[in-house]
């Protein structure tokens, strides 16, 4: 890497910090499956390598904010059809198919913006978990769903009240409500920048409920602009760098100063196909 591009990757990112140590959550079975892929916009055009990820296991995308990370993570959750190849979750091809089939085969998906995507503007926390309702047109008593309300609010430790709308939370709160209102048993949990605005002992608690998830089974997929972020939570890391997208490497591998150079342009060569539901 030149000079001047060194410079600039230590100013973005830091100097080098050992990651601390977490247990890996990866179990047997393929939660997510991605075969030949390409997605796009009008600025972008990826092309991905075959990935496989393994129920449990967190993938981390790295890399410059508008680099594709959040297209994939769209073309994940049925949000965004892909121009080729299939996307397969828990065995089941869902490749073209709309976002409530994605919502039923498990995927949940909580984006950046969490008050004008995640969440509704102008309805309360008590009227979120209404909307929750396990099937269209079930009819739910007012006092059951403020009980209900009540119990995520204590679970989740959110700072309201059932009757509180959401745009008066802090961006803290508002990320727990994102968290209780999300079914159990997912097969594939999608988030972008899980912890952006949130002070250390906030990130901290949702990193504690993502890892529950994991450990029961659900695959975890998220973007990150923090690098220490990525290289403690992840098992893999795909970096997103110029339109290319690197193959999968193991954050045990990687430091942040080999990553931070990745993002910066660096990027291996992708690894050769592998067979189906066999990640690299």
């Amino acid at each position: 890497m030149p000079a001047g591009a060194e410079r600039l990757v230590a100013l973005m990112f830091g100097e080098a910090l050992a990651p601390p140590e977490r247990l890996p959550t990866a179990g047997d079975g393929v939660a997510l499956a991605l075969d030949g892929v390409g997605v796009g916009d009008h600025r972008l055009d990826l092309r991905l390598p075959r990935l496989a990820v393994r129920r449990g296991e967190v993938l981390g995308l790295a890399g410059l904010e508008g680099s594709g990370q959040r297209l994939l993570l769209r073309a994940c959750a049925g949000l965004l059809r892909v121009r080729q190849g299939r996307v397969a979750v828990g065995g089941a091809d869902l490749t073209g198919r709309p976002y409530p089939a994605f919502l039923r085969a498990g995927v949940g998906y909580l984006p950046a913006d969490r008050r004008r995507e995640g969440l509704i503007a102008g309805l309360s926390l008590e009227e979120h978990v209404a909307l929750r309702a396990p099937r269209p047109g079930v009819f739910l008593r007012p006092r059951d769903i403020r009980r209900a309300a009540e119990r995520l609010i204590e679970a989740f430790r959110i700072r309201g009240r059932p009757e509180t709308r959401v745009e008066a939370l802090s961006g803290g709160n508002q990320q727990r409500t994102q968290l209780a209102l999300l079914p159990e048993g997912l097969t594939l949990l999608l988030l972008e920048q899980p912890t952006r605005g949130l002070d250390l002992a906030s990130a901290r608690w949702v990193w504690e409920q993502l890892l529950a998830r994991c450990r029961a089974g659900t695959a975890l997929v998220f973007a990150s602009s923090e690098l220490d972020e990525l290289m403690r939570y992840s098992d893999r890391i795909l970096v997103f760098s110029g339109g290319r997208v690197s193959r999968p490497v193991s954050a045990a591998d990687l430091t942040l100063d080999r990553l931070g150079r990745m993002i910066g342009g660096e990027l291996d060569e992708p690894a050769p196909a592998a067979p189906a539901g066999v990640g690299p």
